[in-house]
């Protein structure tokens, strides 16, 4: 065997790798500003939170509760009926219906659900209308969030 030369492929191995480390580097930087990262985050986290006014085994209940509340709905969560009366995904939304349905005296859970984000896409639209709307839409606008997550359940 030759050693004679092995400090000079060394040498050009590690240039090599150097080289490709750099270039690595260079992609993924451009990759990242040319993609917002928030895109990852949502498709990671395909998330809402549902206000339940109370759960139940009994649909009996359940449906006597929800009598109670105009724009409320029943939602089966295997076997466990949820009886809801909100489903947001933005937590501008959930701070301000949170703060809406105490202001009312209503008493509620929170719980996060996962779905797909055709609902979330769909909820979007409407979260947007919390945020700009005066409180006196509220009402309206949560009625519509609950029949789109009413189809979406169905």
């Amino acid at each position: 065997m030759c050693y004679d030369n092995f400090g000079d492929i060394m040498k050009q191995n590690v240039k090599v790798f150097l080289i490709a480390l750099l270039i690595g580097f260079g992609v993924s930087i451009l990759i990242n500003q040319k993609f917002d990262s928030s895109l990852i985050t949502d498709a990671l986290e395909s998330k809402v939170t549902i206000f339940s006014i109370g759960s139940y085994t009994n649909i009996k209940l359940a449906n006597a509760k929800k009598e109670s509340y105009s724009n409320s709905l029943i939602y089966n969560d295997d076997g466990i009926y949820r009886v809801l009366i909100g489903v947001y995904k933005d937590k501008t939304s959930i701070d301000l219906m949170s703060s809406y349905f105490l202001d009312n005296d209503i008493t509620f859970n929170k719980v996060e659900l996962k779905v797909n984000n055709n609902l979330i896409n769909a909820l979007k639209n409407y979260e947007l209308l919390i945020k700009t709307s005066d409180i006196s839409y509220y009402d309206s606008i949560n009625n519509s969030l609950l029949q789109i997550f009413n189809e979406y359940i169905n």
